[in-house]
């Protein structure tokens, strides 16, 4: 291994998700970044209880301890370390769907989804009726309607535009998002972000989008 490579393994993060049970017996993995273990109590409507963090080898280890035969687990072994080894952050039962979990962290991921998608019917469905959205500028938009007929011309003007999640956290209530957004025709909306999302009664009450900059890292409370 040359050092550069030595050097680069060394910072590489090693992937670590939740054990989340919620009330009706559903079961999720969740790689979104809780403080504490209430954040994932309010994060959930139908939260029971939790652990982890884990890496993959503490899951298996676990699931292998509470539920010993692998036909029985919820997830197989190939599904948890995939998962885990994803960009996903989220790995649910095929039954479900992510608005079916009740859950902020969840809602704003099937938000973001529409995004990616260019669908203004998903879109507009999870928006309330004073959805805000405030621009890496820091000007506000105001109001269902108006938002909806922003994202149509937005997606006219800017057909491949993309948002990629690295991170996840739930931060104070809040939703917040570190990555990056894609765009072959406007430079600026090509690179790294910050977004946040306040969710009320299962929709987006307040959609954000800030400049990854030191400024706003310390203002978001965030190292």
């Amino acid at each position: 291994m040359s050092t550069l490579s030595h050097i680069l393994s060394m910072n590489q993060v090693i992937p670590v998700a939740y054990v989340i049970y919620l009330r009706g017996g559903l079961l999720v993995l969740s790689k979104v970044g809780y403080h504490l273990w209430q954040d994932i109590q309010d994060d959930y409507e139908y939260y029971m209880t939790s652990l982890g963090p884990w890496a993959s080898n503490q899951i298996l280890s676990y699931f292998g301890t509470e539920y010993y035969d692998e036909s029985s687990w919820v997830f197989s072994r190939h599904q948890i370390c995939e998962f885990m080894e994803s960009k996903e952050h989220i790995l649910m039962g095929s039954n479900l769907e992510l608005l079916g979990l009740r859950s902020k962290s969840a809602t704003t991921l099937q938000f973001n989804n529409y995004i990616n998608c260019q669908d203004l019917e998903g879109l507009s469905s999870l928006m309330t009726d004073d959805h805000t959205f405030i621009d890496s500028e820091n000007d506000v938009h105001k109001g269902k309607e108006v938002m909806t007929e922003g994202w149509r011309t937005f997606f006219e003007s800017y057909p491949d535009y993309t948002n990629i999640f690295q991170r996840v956290e739930m931060r104070n209530g809040m939703v917040v998002m570190f990555g990056y957004s894609t765009c072959s025709n406007e430079p600026v909306l090509d690179g790294p972000a910050i977004w946040s999302a306040k969710v009320r009664d299962g929709k987006l009450s307040e959609w954000r989008v800030y400049l990854d900059s030191p400024e706003n890292r310390s203002i978001l409370g965030i190292e």
